[in-house]
């Protein structure tokens, strides 16, 4: 034993072995020359690694050396030993070759990868079935680019895989990635106001939709939430479960919710057993909201008598036309001879808000063409028409349904709140008693269609009493159904460098009331709100005044209208329309189609293998 030590010993001090080279950090590297005995590298500059290229064997850094390498050649490639070295340099050339095509391909299978997603995600912004992906959308493609960069870029576009299977894949991808995001976000902002609505689709089954508003960096966004399916019943309680469900699965709690925008129907509005009732129990400083846009549709059925038979009388014309094709299309080719600016009339529709001013305005619009085709239809309409009071009366509602349809689409839109919905109704408040002034005169200039009606008659005085009724009647329903609208006390939010509105300043602490006056003071501050949103200012100034900040983003956050969850609504009848009644899972898609905060595609594509279409 002690004989075997001492040779082993006199070895290792004969020969230094490469392994102490190794651990004294030096390494071999690689020579042009080593090519001859069939050898290229791999690895790093760090670490050359030795390969061989004719079996592929790859060696340790220890074998950069030229007799390792000969003895490899020698002994495994007998039949090559001998050759030039044009030969290795073609097996070089060829192994590069292939790397560099494989290279090629991984990067086309990404790209197709990503492409995929982004086809997905337009099939589901635009409501399409998923079949459109590979019978239209991959064929259509192919033919543009084989047409105008030819057959080689054509069979590029064919490798992108759009079969319905995968589209249905990709959008359950970015489904579940926006549904990710969107809680976190939830879970960094706390604070969120919910809109919700309940309506049923083509297979009478009731969908529930939720919207949030809430904070996410510098901006207050609007975001889709949840579309759950209400298994029976529509009861407040079912529709709470429901909503509740959702948090539960976030992390968040009703604290969280600062404010609820519901409809007026029993089931969210009840006292006891409504939604609403329900949620203060879990959150009593909750702020709940009245759909603006419900209240001015109902203020906008207060008509009376004379004019609801007007009214009536018009939609009869329209049914009478609409509900026969053969009609239908004596009416369109009637309005083609005479050049209309319009092919047919407007059918009637109570469920949409704008759909009795656009009715009355195109019905008016096409009075001479009805009239004529009235005449030998239906004599009888012909002759309310042809009374010249009874125009006057259609006049002033295509007038006022007008007024209604453009205080309605005020009130939607992304920057809309409590505070801008409030004053657009005090507004249209003020304007009633403006144009009952100026009836009371005798003055129609602001009903532009009765004045061009009027020009054919000159008695026009019960005209003026039924618009003063009309108008009072309209006074009062629009203080019956917002009954407050007072948004003193919390001007500063809008103005808060108005000495005015600092000093009424209502429901303030001490604290925030003091950071009010400081801010105002600071001219600073001034010109900077004058370079970015409303919001923005204040989520700009949070850290340097926490406390009034968050007292104007609570006041921000609520949802004035429910205009959101019709848009889904919508959405959701085109997505499940008569040929897809069987989609189950309507969610992803309007979560996708619906969403303002895009899938983060570059992560999804980065957790999937890419795979080419075959």
């Amino acid at each position: 034993m002690d004989k075997f030590l001492i040779q082993k010993r006199k070895r290792s001090e004969d020969e230094p072995s490469t392994s102490s080279n190794t651990s004294a950090g030096v390494t071999r590297k690689y020579k042009d020359s080593f090519l001859a005995f069939g050898f290229t590298w791999t690895g790093d500059e760090s670490l050359q690694i030795p390969i061989c290229l004719v079996c592929g064997e790859k060696l340790s850094n220890e074998s950069l050396v030229p007799n390792k390498l000969k003895r490899h050649l020698k002994t495994k490639h007998a039949y090559a030993y001998e050759k030039p070295l044009q030969y290795f340099q073609r097996l070089l050339a060829q192994q590069n070759k292939s790397a560099q095509k494989m290279v090629n391909q991984m990067t086309v299978s990404d790209r197709a990868l990503e492409a995929s997603y982004l086809v997905a995600e337009l099939v589901a912004k635009k409501m399409k079935p998923h079949t459109i992906a590979e019978e239209l959308i991959l064929p259509a493609c192919e033919t543009i680019v084989e047409t105008m960069l030819g057959k080689d870029a054509a069979a590029e576009i064919r490798k992108v895989p759009l079969s319905n299977n995968t589209i249905h894949r990709r959008i359950g991808d970015m489904s579940g990635d926006i549904e990710d995001n969107v809680k976190n976000k939830l879970l960094v902002a706390k604070k969120f106001a919910l809109q919700i609505d309940e309506s049923t689709d083509v297979t009478s089954n009731a969908n529930l939709l939720g919207f949030g508003r809430f904070v996410d960096g510098t901006e207050i966004i609007e975001q889709f939430l949840f579309c759950r399916k209400l298994a029976k019943k529509t009861t407040g309680n079912d529709i709470f479960t429901s909503a509740n469900s959702f948090l539960e699965e976030t992390g968040l709690k009703w604290t969280n919710c600062c404010a609820v925008c519901t409809d007026g129907a029993p089931a969210m509005t009840g006292r006891f057993k409504g939604f609403v009732a329900l949620v203060k129990r879990e959150n009593p400083n909750v702020i709940t909201t009245h759909c603006f846009l419900h209240r001015e549709a109902l203020v906008s059925k207060t008509v009376g008598p004379e004019l609801k038979t007007v009214l009536d009388e018009v939609i009869k014309m329209v049914n009478y036309i609409k509900a026969n094709p053969l009609k239908t299309r004596i009416f369109e080719r009637l309005c083609e001879a005479k050049d209309s600016p319009h092919r047919t009339v407007l059918l009637h529709n109570d469920v949409r808000w704008l759909s009795r001013g656009r009715i009355l305005n195109r019905f008016l619009e096409l009075k001479h063409e009805l009239l004529e085709f009235f005449s030998t239809e239906k004599p009888a309409f012909q002759e309310k028409i042809n009374d010249k009071t009874w125009c006057l009366k259609l006049a002033y509602l295509s007038d006022i349904f007008l007024k209604f349809n453009n205080l309605n689409t005020s009130m939607q839109g992304p920057k809309e709140n409590l505070i801008t919905s409030a004053d657009k109704i005090k507004g249209f408040s003020r304007k009633l008693q403006s144009w009952k002034q100026s009836v009371a005169k005798g003055d129609l200039c602001n009903f532009p269609s009765v004045v061009q009606m009027a020009a054919d008659t000159s008695d026009h005085s019960v005209l003026v009493d039924i618009i003063m009724n009309h108008l009072s009647s309209l006074e009062a329903a629009v203080q019956h159904y917002f009954p407050s609208l007072s948004t003193e006390g919390i001007e500063w939010v809008i103005a808060p460098f108005s000495s005015s509105s600092v000093d009424h300043a209502q429901e303030l602490t001490p604290q925030q009331k003091d950071e009010l006056l400081d801010l105002s003071s600071d001219t600073t501050l001034k010109k900077k709100m004058e370079e970015c949103t409303l919001t923005q200012f204040w989520l700009t100034v949070q850290d340097e005044y926490p406390s009034i900040s968050d007292k104007a983003i609570d006041l921000l956050l609520p949802f004035s209208t429910s205009y959101l969850c019709e848009q889904a609504f919508s959405a959701l009848n085109t997505i499940k329309s008569k040929t897809r009644s069987r989609l189950i899972d309507v969610e992803m898609e309007l979560r996708v189609c619906l969403s303002k905060i895009r899938p983060r595609l570059q992560k999804l594509c980065s957790s999937h293998q890419a795979q080419l279409s075959h």
